[in-house]
């Protein structure tokens, strides 16, 4: 057992020497580090928020279906049965809007204006009755409005955000057009940026980390170059190369670390100071008047909820690659 523990630690002090030893490219290769681990945890951020908002606008969007007027009753619950299995389509949320809801749902979202509905009343009124859907994920929103709009007695369909008071927000409610030129709703503009967020998180993490392992190679290669002649003469006096690899790996593995340390600390303190201040101000200022954008932007996941997946994520960037550049710098030395 002591003799275990002679060796861990003549193992672990070997490498936290080499890194004072090699003190610039030591330096080089956790700003490189740092820069990698901050790009990815920014996509990931990012990422992450935009999950969070559509999860949110998943409650609060809805899909309104106008029956024609001529559809009987039998019609309407035909219809019902039908959009019931259409897939993504939330079977247990489906509501019915009669003649007079249409009507008393047009006074309040025309608020000040319902003055322009002088001469109707709850029964007599040009509003027609419709089904109110929800989704179960709002990102298959294009794929299911197609096929709502193609059954039978449907008039067309629009789309509506509502706020938390369940009141519905006349700004981004929207009739669906069945051109390729629709206007996007903010739910499809969000779930494409998230595709490209996710995109650029392959692309630009891929490159930094190849170029990381790079930088870190070339940081141990040194130290290994430094000490050419002793390695030859441990492989001949019979070491392992595991033995002699395990301080270069134990270096990497600190250097990563080390740079996890203070990728964390940068990200969580950059992401504190945009949103408790420069988006808190934003919603408190001009955001208010983009009320869909408003909504979204206070269900900002905070830090300590991303805290582990992020450290996890750092932790195997930063030891992966301390470890793989470790092994691959060493590899023409261990030949002997």
């Amino acid at each position: 057992m002591t003799v275990r523990y002679n060796l861990i630690s003549y193992l672990i002090g070997d490498g936290i020497r080499n890194i004072g030893k090699n003190k610039k490219s030591t330096f080089s290769a956790i700003i490189i580090m740092v820069v990698t681990m901050m790009t990815v945890g920014i996509c990931f951020v990012i990422g992450e928020n935009v999950k969070a908002i559509l999860n949110n606008m998943e409650h609060g969007y809805s899909i309104d279906v106008y029956i024609k007027e001529t559809a009987t009753e039998t019609d309407k619950n035909e219809l019902k049965a039908e959009i019931r299995k259409i897939e993504y389509v939330n079977p247990d949320n489906i509501q019915f809007i009669n003649k007079k809801d249409a009507y008393h749902q047009a006074v309040k979202r025309l608020g000040q204006s319902a003055v322009e509905l002088q001469g109707y009343t709850e029964d007599e009124h040009p509003f027609p009755e419709s089904y109110v859907i929800t989704l179960t994920s709002l990102d298959k929103l294009d794929e299911v409005v197609p096929k709502i709009e193609a059954l039978d007695n449907v008039l067309y369909t629009s789309e509506s955000s509502y706020n938390q008071d369940g009141n519905t927000n006349t700004n981004t409610t929207q009739q669906n057009q069945s051109t390729d030129g629709k206007k996007k709703s903010p739910a499809e503009k969000l779930t494409h940026f998230n595709r490209k967020i996710s995109i650029a998180l392959i692309v630009v993490g891929g490159f930094l980390v190849a170029f990381s392992v790079i930088i870190i190679g070339n940081t141990i290669k040194l130290t290994v170059h430094a000490r050419r002649k002793e390695i030859s003469i441990m492989k001949y006096v019979g070491a392992t190369n595991n033995f002699i690899r395990a301080p270069f790996i134990v270096e990497g593995i600190i250097i990563g670390i080390i740079s996890t340390v203070i990728s964390i600390i940068l990200l969580g303190g950059l992401y504190v100071w945009l949103k408790n201040g420069i988006i808190g101000n934003a919603l408190q200022g001009w955001l208010k008047e983009f009320n869909n954008m408003s909504s979204g932007m206070e269900h900002l996941l905070q830090f300590d909820q991303m805290f582990s997946q992020i450290m996890l994520i750092f932790l195997a960037i930063g030891i992966g690659i301390g470890v793989f550049g470790s092994m691959m710098s060493m590899k023409k030395y261990l030949k002997v």
